[in-house]
């Protein structure tokens, strides 16, 4: 019963940092998960916190981030967000994948578990497989497809978060 407690604190402070380029639906993807249409979008240059909970895995903080792309004071803070986070998704939506890539890279080194997403895969001809397969063979990691438009890899999504909620 003790070790269940802990588990349960652990989990409502887990943080969970949306990452990604400028447009690459970062908050449509908090929104998606939460259930919500709205599409919300803040040029402020603070994260946004949202709690939520996950089934299978309890109440977690949701962080959204300025694009990666951004500059100034919105980076800085970006940066700094990553120093918090417990674990990372970073939303990939086109073929420019470089930045992305060293974002990956710095998080793995900080101990950070990041799931790379394909976003907006209702843009893509071939629903981002391609991009996908782009995106694993240059860091190693699966990416998970998600379309929050269409409600598309959303399960999935939350599965891996689980999964990597555990180690």
């Amino acid at each position: 019963m003790f070790g269940e407690e802990n588990y349960l604190n652990k989990l409502k402070k887990m943080k969970i940092g949306i990452f990604g380029k400028r447009s690459s639906g970062k908050s449509a993807l908090i929104n998606a998960l939460l259930g919500i249409d709205a599409v919300e979008i803040s040029e402020t240059t603070e994260p946004i916190y949202k709690a939520m909970d996950i089934k299978g895995l309890g109440a977690v903080t949701l962080v959204d981030t300025a694009g990666l792309d951004s500059e100034g004071k919105r980076i800085k803070k970006t940066q700094e967000t990553a120093e918090e986070i417990d674990i990372a998704l970073m939303l990939i939506a086109n073929d420019s994948i470089e930045l992305e890539l060293a974002w990956i890279s710095r998080l793995n080194r900080a101990g950070t578990p990041v799931i790379p997403i394909v976003s907006q895969i209702d843009k893509f001809s071939d629903d981002g497989k391609h991009l996908a397969a782009a995106v694993r063979e240059a860091s190693g990691k699966k990416a998970i497809r998600v379309s929050a438009k269409q409600k598309i890899g959303l399960d999935e999504l939350r599965k891996e978060i689980i999964k990597s909620a555990e180690k």
